[in-house]
């Protein structure tokens, strides 16, 4: 309902206030009754023209002239309006003005009823937009997706404004790591980054990480994992995952969420390692925390020790036997170990969303990976041997094979070898998998307009944490903080479940960089961490090893060059897939400048092209590397750092002569040391 006033704010509250006086101001002649009566008509027809004047908004308000009154009239009223209102008005008066001020009042309602729809419009409260999955109760914030399963087939859902979810069939395909725990089957959306889990009987969940079967607690509970959700008072648990708990502690929204067993769930868990399961409720209209009233398991006096070599040992200790913690399962840096917890037989060898002791592999007695020295590794626990063995061993699944590998130092070797893929080229060329050249980083920067990363330059992955690069590639106004490192990803644009993302946390360009004939064109990176440990080695993401200072090749000997630079020289964008090609070493005597326009070629410089002029770095690729197997492992001999044009014949390509500058990566990573 729309109410139009005529009065504006300063005369209304002049009225109001002329009401409070009680003392009638004096005029030179008093009125009758009847001239009151008509001078207060005349008044009000001023008034309302005057305000219509004044604050018409269109065309369409016609203005209807007051009557006029006689001269002698107007004389007789002058001075009316400045008098204030007297007790003893007539009733069509006070009615008036009361209903003014009725009027105003319910206009200041209806604008601030209209500012908090204002709000509502530009989003303010997005945040209190929630959908709830028809099919699995799970609650959804505004803008999420996620992936279920319909019959056999999956479907994409996102979260609409309205608190609807909207869904339509989607392909999906393996992932490439698993996602799952338990034993679950993970599938991937192949248009986003999406994945679902199929999960076995008598698990559920996203991951497949709630055990249903699970009716008790061990211990503390802080590796329960079962769908109890009932306080000890009989109130109701509230999902992990609603609105209602942001800005709280523990919610599903946690970074670490999953290894706490946290997720878009109500069920009791232990994140905090408090005495028992606990979970926030409402009390009072208010949001407070209450600990379940979960039964205990049955006691069994070998849960914490060993016996024999400890294979059934399903206790909760989590410490080595040098005191170290041991690190969960589930940890992301640990999914590419053998043992971890999205094994197929993870439940049967007691690995899960926990940092508890075991012994999948035969060793010894139980162990746990952990950090040394700034180094993954792992430990023998320290517990006891039990003093006399049960009656009944528990049923133990099949073994793992055992493994010495204890993350030895490696690089330069492709793991990922079953692959036959045809080659082709970085230019003008056919397409690749980024396990072909799992050392290949891309490097982003963020431009504050847009408000999103772009595409700079590549890079070279030759450490865990630190990654080299193109002096060029970086300006002086760049900051750490505005770079951002993606390993592991075929498509430039598109996440996959394979990849690493790193921020950088300090990099250095060569202080002798020239920026006019490229001379030190190279740059180091250190990517940002707090555990020690940067990019986990995987198919997708391995180093390639760096030089002897004094290691020189033949001449013409094969190389291989990889980026996500442009397929020709005039190109609008850079290529949507990683790409490699081959090149051969030229002979220094043929790196002149004759060959490459005139521009001067330093010793610092190498030079390496095809000899069809078929395959070449372009713009984009700067950065990326230039390998050669060398004692069969792929060596870094170069950095894609500049050229005549792409791909023209008899040009090479020019590279940063990476065993000129070996001793410099030293100093610079002894020098800061992860």
């Amino acid at each position: 309902m729309h109410v139009i006033i005529f009065a504006s704010p300063h005369q209304a509250v002049g009225v109001r206030s002329n009401l409070k006086q009680m003392e009638p101001k004096r005029t030179n002649a008093k009125l009758t009754t009847h001239e009151n009566y008509k001078c207060s008509q005349l008044f009000n027809v001023r008034l309302t023209n005057s305000k219509r004047h004044k604050h018409k908004s269109s065309n369409s308000e016609r203005l209807i002239p007051g009557k006029r009154t006689e001269p002698q009239r107007n004389q007789r009223c002058r001075g009316f309006h400045n008098r204030p209102l007297e007790l003893k008005t007539t009733s069509e008066d006070m009615t008036r003005s009361l209903g003014l001020l009725f009027l105003l009042s319910a206009l200041c309602c209806c604008l601030a009823d209209n500012v908090e729809l204002l709000r509502s419009k530009r989003g303010t409260r997005f945040y209190r937009v929630r959908c709830v999955d028809s099919q699995t109760s799970a609650v959804r914030s505004f803008r999420e997706t996620w992936l279920r399963w319909r019959g056999q087939r999956v479907e994409y859902c996102h979260c609409t404004l309205g608190g609807r979810e909207r869904c339509h069939i989607v392909p999906v395909t393996n992932c490439y790591v698993s996602q799952c725990y338990n034993g679950g089957t993970c599938k991937e959306a192949v248009y986003s980054s999406d994945y679902i889990c199929q999960c076995p009987a008598g698990f559920s969940g996203t991951r497949c990480e709630i055990n249903t079967n699970e009716k008790c607690v061990v211990g503390q509970g802080k590796g329960y994992r079962g769908t109890w959700s009932i306080s000890h008072t009989g109130a109701e648990c509230i999902n992990w995952n609603a609105t209602s708990l942001r800005g709280k502690r523990f919610t599903a929204k946690k970074v670490d969420a999953s290894s706490l067993g946290l997720g878009n769930h109500n069920f009791c868990r232990n994140p905090d390692n408090d005495n028992t399961p606990w979970c926030y409720v409402y009390k009072n209209n208010l949001i407070a925390w209450e600990f379940c009233s979960l039964p205990k398991c049955k006691e069994d006096k070998y849960q914490e020790c060993v016996l024999a070599s400890g294979q059934s040992y399903r206790g909760t200790k989590s410490v080595t036997k040098s005191g170290s913690h041991c690190l969960p399962w589930d940890a992301p840096i640990l999914k590419r170990k053998l043992n971890n917890a999205w094994r197929s037989d993870a439940l049967e060898q007691g690995l899960g969303s926990h940092s508890f002791c075991r012994n999948p592999d035969g060793d010894e007695g139980p162990w746990c990976h952990t950090y040394k020295n700034m180094q993954l590794t792992w430990e023998l626990c320290d517990i006891p041997q039990c003093l006399k063995h049960p009656s009944v061993l528990s049923t133990l699944g099949p073994r793992a094979p055992t493994t010495n590998n204890n993350n030895r130092a490696t690089c330069g070797r492709r793991l990922d070898n079953s692959l036959n893929r045809p080659s082709f080229r970085i230019f003008g060329g056919r397409q690749s998998d980024i396990t072909d050249q799992p050392w290949q980083a891309a490097i982003n920067v963020y431009q504050a307009r847009s408000r999103q990363h772009f595409h700079r330059c590549g890079g070279v992955l030759i450490n865990s944490c630190w990654v080299l690069s193109a002096a060029h590639c970086f300006e002086e106004s760049d900051k750490a903080e505005k770079l951002e490192v993606i390993l592991g990803r075929t498509f430039r644009k598109q996440n996959s479940s394979s990849e690493q993302i790193f921020k950088v946390s300090k990099y250095w360009s060569h202080e002798n960089f020239d920026s006019e004939s490229f001379d030190n064109d190279i740059a180091l990176l250190k990517l940002e961490t707090d555990i020690g440990i940067c990019a986990v080695n995987s198919p997708e993401v391995f180093p390639a090893c760096l030089p002897e200072p004094d290691l020189v090749l033949p001449s013409w000997t094969e190389c291989e060059i990889s980026g996500y630079g442009r397929d020709r020289e005039f190109a609008a964008e850079y290529s949507e897939r990683v790409k490699r090609g081959y090149v051969r070493l030229w002979p220094n005597e043929r790196c002149v400048p004759d060959v490459l326009s005139g521009r001067t070629v330093t010793p610092n410089m190498l030079c390496a092209g095809d000899t069809r002029g078929l395959d070449d770095a372009c713009k984009g690729d700067s950065g990326g590397p230039l390998v050669c197997r060398h004692n069969d492992i792929m060596t870094l001999m170069g950095v894609i750092s500049w050229g005549d044009g792409c791909g023209q014949r008899d040009k090479p390509g020019v590279y940063t002569r990476v065993t000129n500058y070996i001793n410099w990566i030293k100093e610079k990573m002894k020098a800061n040391p992860v």
